[in-house]
């Protein structure tokens, strides 16, 4: 068999030699001219802006209470629906009760018989009381009479005085008989809402001002509390306002207000004021105990939530200078944003930025309000390129 490798090297070069031809005669058409580089430019917004320092919140109900039995005894009834309020409407977070609704019934037969039974020696020291009088009386006449010595005068005043003694003692078991008996029914001490009933009919409770079951809890609803753990920074900061006279705290009448939203929300659409801070520093987390009042119409702020919060840093800057996020680049740990000058060429200046307001980035310094910043096309531009400019604004972003 004839080796085939000439006819591959001739076929070989037949196929470069069209190649060539074909290269040839396709070569690449110039890239047509487009002109320079379009970008959208902006001058800041300027605006009053309020510097905001976030923190984290606890609510916390002003009262809370762990309604004890005072007497002890038989549970005859529960007087309290489980998660309804009196026209039966379902609460997710437990039920609303008013100061003074009866929650608990205890079994009052003991203790109305001890009632009954201190009344009855109220009144054996009463007729007691009559019949010393009564020979106080005759002992009197006799004595006038001079039948009788003035000794035995003294001895039925002593009597009559004794047996008024033993009338004004037995008046304080009664009192203490009927409150007994008015403890059977377990009262709401505050207006919130209720917890279950953590003892239900028929179980026995041992009475007893600290060591009482406990037979359910109720916390306050309106307003809440919202405890905030302020870091030493901000702590100083506030300390120099009121030093230098540009706050009044809350004693002087002055008012510092906190937002909060809870989880979900997106906006801090709830506020409230300080009105009252600890006396000293955590040791641990070297921050301080602050307190905020909110009022709660819809009830969404149930004790041991957690919030978002911010106060306001200092008095507002009624002219700040506010751009998008998007218009600042950043290179290392630098931050500077690209501005088209009088020649339509691209400088870069560096920045200072504060914290977001809006939804708009507040510049601190770096920029004046009559700078062109560019706001779309930032990534393409190189400082000094001559760029055409297309005039935009800068508006908050919506929600």
């Amino acid at each position: 068999m004839k080796p085939r490798r000439p006819f591959l090297a001739t076929f070989a070069v037949l196929v470069a030699s069209l190649a060539t031809v074909i290269g040839c005669s396709k070569r690449p058409k110039p890239s047509p001219d487009v002109g320079l580089l379009k970008v959208t430019v902006a001058t800041p917004k300027t605006d009053r802006v309020v510097l905001f320092t976030d923190i984290t919140g606890t609510i916390i109900a002003p009262e809370s209470v762990q309604v004890r039995a005072r007497v002890s005894g038989f549970i005859k009834e529960v007087l309290f629906k489980e998660g309804q309020t009196v026209i039966g409407v379902v609460h997710l977070f437990g039920s609303e009760v008013y100061k003074g609704d009866p929650l608990f019934k205890i079994d009052p037969v003991t203790y109305d018989a001890d009632l009954k039974q201190k009344i009855g020696d109220r009144a054996v020291y009463q007729a007691k009381l009559d019949l010393a009088q009564k020979d106080e009386e005759r002992a009197k006449l006799s004595f006038d009479k001079g039948v009788s010595s003035k000794q035995e005068y003294d001895a039925n005043i002593a009597q009559t005085k004794v047996a008024k003694a033993n009338l004004d003692a037995a008046q304080g078991p009664i009192i203490k008989a009927q409150q007994n008996l008015d403890w059977t029914t377990v009262c709401a001490p505050i207006t919130g809402k209720i917890d279950r009933a953590l003892q239900t009919k028929g179980n026995v409770i041992t009475g007893g001002e600290t060591q009482g079951t406990i037979l359910t809890t109720i916390v306050s609803t309106d307003p809440m509390y919202v405890y905030f753990d302020v870091d030493d920074q901000t702590v100083a900061f506030y300390q120099r306002l009121f030093n230098e006279k540009k706050l009044k705290p809350a004693a002087e009448g002055g008012k510092m207000q906190v937002d909060i939203m809870l989880l979900g929300e997106s906006e801090y659409t709830r506020h409230g004021e300080i009105d009252f801070a600890g006396n000293q520093l955590n040791p641990n987390t070297g921050t301080l105990a602050v307190r905020a009042v909110f009022q709660n119409p819809d009830g969404l702020l149930i004790p041991n939530r957690y919030v978002r919060g911010r106060v306001p840093l200092g008095v507002p800057l009624e002219n700040g200078l506010l751009i998008p996020d998007s218009a600042v680049v950043t290179e290392q740990s630098k931050k500077f944003v690209y501005v088209v000058n009088a020649e339509n060429k691209v400088v870069s200046k560096p920045v200072t930025l504060g914290p977001l307001s809006n939804g708009l980035r507040l510049v601190q310094s770096g920029l004046t309000k009559d700078d062109r910043v560019i706001i779309r096309g930032v990534q393409r531009v190189q400082p000094g390129e001559p760029v055409e400019t297309d005039p935009g604004t800068i508006n908050y972003p919506s929600p």
